[in-house]
């Protein structure tokens, strides 16, 4: 009779102990089995304490079998452990040992070594072409891993220029706005960026939690993606002019029965030819004209179009088919009403590396400021922002005080008494006036800056377009409690009915409960004309 046990059967070690009752005081013979393949032949022969204290044998039956290269692969491992002499089964086996679900330490140090170990340079391309065709094969198989872990049934792909960050610009909190809507619908969300050489470390935390971000070096390109993952999505949304221009064509390849979204952001030609008037720069509106092209082209090539501007979405619906342009808000969480600061402080928030900021920023500091201190000797202004240029940043004047980039927009907005935007060009939703509003400070500012704006007549007072009659505005909500409360609450009115979760997801259900017309697309506009008719 064959007594023992196998104790313990991992990856890396097998220990037990075993005894012939016919010969006790030999050692035996085993022989180890690892899904029906011999893996090793043991004598059963190590000192056990244990056993010799209970008086079997002389102690000397154990095994401990260190496996240092671990057991192939990271699959399933049926381990028996019998007797070599008759194949008699040794108590407590066979040990299942279940699958892998982590590539830990262990692989990692394993692979390493085996790669470390390569000494041509054919073993090296050997195994760079290898651990290629693995790459590909191993994100392949992402997709079921998150069906397994997500109930969605729909698959939707974001395509973005940068990766976005929560709070750096409209732009990001926007696409982080729809992408969370989209799982709201039932799909199941992948996110990209063009420049996929985000930290694997950051990802987590760019929010939120639901989105599948794809960066390098596991997902290196869009195209990697887009080919890896043919015909696996539903939905492609592409947001802003650059993403839709680069990948369009590749997304109508590798993901045919896809439906394609195409965000504008903001009319980028829009932008441009009033920044080019303003300027007086010639260049700027040819360069207006040909992006205008562009960005219709791609609007005609798409399933449908999104904007976040009621001006820009008139302006789409003469040159497109009017049902497929589609007006969507983002999500943004309004304040509860709060009392004002006692102290007249203005504020002006701002992404500098885009030019209707800086020349905005401009203007308020060199301007307007001189006019308000004039009437106001203790009014002050405050500039915040991301990408300062060192001009702006090393700026000095009374009563202004530039912040930089802010981490705490909420306790910055509740420092002041009124923002201003007084953007002489620009295209698109100002999200920073959106901000503003929905943390219950009111806004100052342009025509330009509210274009696309459902504005509330409540809140006309606050708009105002020469320097002069900026101050005059500013000063007039200063100066009265109760003008200043009644603009704070239409501000907070405008973002909780149009600016709110519920009328970002019903935007976006008729967009994504559309079908696809799969139809031959051409140019439906005239080219032409001057690029003072594009505004």
């Amino acid at each position: 009779m064959l007594r023992g046990r196998l104790d313990l059967a991992t990856r890396t070690r097998l220990t037990g102990w075993a005894q012939d009752d016919r010969l006790p005081n030999q050692p035996v013979a085993l022989l180890v089995i690892d899904n029906d393949t011999l893996l090793d032949r043991i004598i059963a022969n190590v000192p056990r304490p244990d056993l010799a204290a209970s008086g079997i044998g002389t102690g000397h039956h154990g095994f401990d079998i260190r496996l240092e290269s671990g057991l192939p692969g990271l699959g399933q491992h049926l381990i028996r452990v019998v007797r070599e002499r008759d194949g008699a089964e040794l108590p407590g086996s066979p040990a299942l040992i279940a699958p892998a679900h982590a590539f830990d330490a262990h692989e990692a140090s394993l692979l390493q070594s085996l790669l470390d170990g390569l000494a041509t340079t054919e073993a090296i391309d050997t195994a760079i072409a290898t651990l290629a065709r693995q790459i590909d094969r191993l994100a392949a198989r992402r997709p079921e891993t998150l069906s397994n872990a997500q109930s969605p049934s729909r698959r939707a792909l974001i395509i973005d220029t940068t990766m976005p960050a929560p709070g750096r610009d409209a732009g990001s909190n926007a696409i982080l706005s729809h992408a969370a809507a989209l799982t709201r619908l039932g799909f199941a969300v992948s996110l990209i960026a063009a420049d996929a050489s985000v930290p694997p470390t950051l990802v987590p935390t760019l929010a939120p939690p639901a989105i599948d971000f794809h960066a390098a070096p596991i997902t290196p390109t869009v195209e990697t993606l887009l080919r890896r993952e043919a015909n696996a999505f539903d939905l492609v949304y592409l947001h802003r002019l650059d993403a839709a221009a680069a990948y369009m064509p590749l997304v109508r390849l590798h993901q045919p029965r896809a439906r394609i979204v195409y965000s504008v952001a903001d009319l980028h030609h829009i932008r441009l030819a009033r920044r080019g008037f303003v300027e007086r720069e010639a260049s700027l509106i040819a360069r207006a004209r040909k992006v205008r092209d562009t960005e219709f082209a791609l609007a005609a090539a798409a399933d449908a179009v999104i904007t976040h501007s009621h001006a820009e979405a008139a302006l789409l619906r003469r040159h497109l088919p009017a049902e497929k342009i589609h007006i969507v808000p983002w999500a943004i969480e309004a304040a509860k009403p709060r009392r004002r600061t006692p102290r007249n402080r203005l504020g002006f928030i701002g992404h500098f590396g885009h030019a209707p900021n800086l020349d905005a920023a401009h203007r308020l500091i060199h301007h307007i400021m001189p006019l308000l201190r004039a009437a106001d000797p203790d009014i002050e202004c405050l500039i915040a922002g991301s990408a300062m240029p060192v001009a702006l940043r090393d700026h000095r004047s009374e009563r202004v005080t530039i912040c930089g980039k802010i981490d705490d927009l909420p306790a910055f907005l509740a420092s002041l008494t009124l923002t201003i935007a007084p953007m002489t060009f620009g295209a698109g939703v100002k999200g920073k006036i959106l901000d503003s509003l929905a943390a219950g400070v009111p806004c100052i500012a342009t025509p330009t800056a509210i274009e696309g704006l459902d504005w509330p007549e409540t809140l006309a007072p606050c708009i105002a377009t020469d320097n002069e009659s900026l101050t005059t505005a500013i000063l007039a909500l200063c100066d009265n409690p109760q003008a200043h409360r009644r603009a704070a609450t239409a501000g907070l009115d405008l973002i909780r009915t149009r600016w709110s979760e519920p009328a970002t997801d019903a935007a976006l259900a008729r967009i994504v409960g559309e079908r696809r017309e799969r139809e031959t697309r051409t140019s439906v506009w005239k080219k032409g004309g001057s690029a003072a008719k594009l505004t």
